[in-house]
């Protein structure tokens, strides 16, 4: 058994990005893009200074970090790379293969403080 459990999705949790996938996200994609100014607000207050600095400045920083499926306990790694007023995050793909999500899907995102990590569910 893990020291801390993962962070569970929490439906009212005013923290969750929610996406739902456009063509960009799934048509043999290798990114999703999700906006600057819902990062800034739901995801950055929770990194590390540094990685947030990186991101943010400009020419921006790549950074690696985990996106973890909290159905299948299996983390990916990927790029994030600011691109004009939105990040995208590269590897994208590698998700896409086991999971076979369609245009029009919600996708829940948050932090998991405990792990560093991005947690990630398929909810509608």
């Amino acid at each position: 058994m893990a020291i801390f459990p993962d962070k569970p999705y929490e439906a009212d949790n005013p923290y969750n990005i929610m996406i739902t996938l456009s063509p960009f996200d799934v048509d043999r994609s290798t990114t999703i893009m999700m906006p600057k100014a819902l990062l800034e607000t739901n995801l950055f207050p929770f990194m590390e200074k540094s990685t947030r600095v990186e991101l943010l400045q400009v020419p921006s920083k790549p950074k690696m970090i985990g996106i973890y499926d909290i159905d299948s306990k299996i983390t990916t790694f990927v790029i994030i790379k600011k691109d004009g007023n939105n990040f995208k995050f590269h590897g994208w793909n590698d998700i896409l293969l086991r999971k076979h999500y369609k245009v029009g899907d919600t996708i829940a995102f948050w932090w998991d403080l405990r792990h560093t990590r991005l947690n990630f569910k398929h909810v509608a």
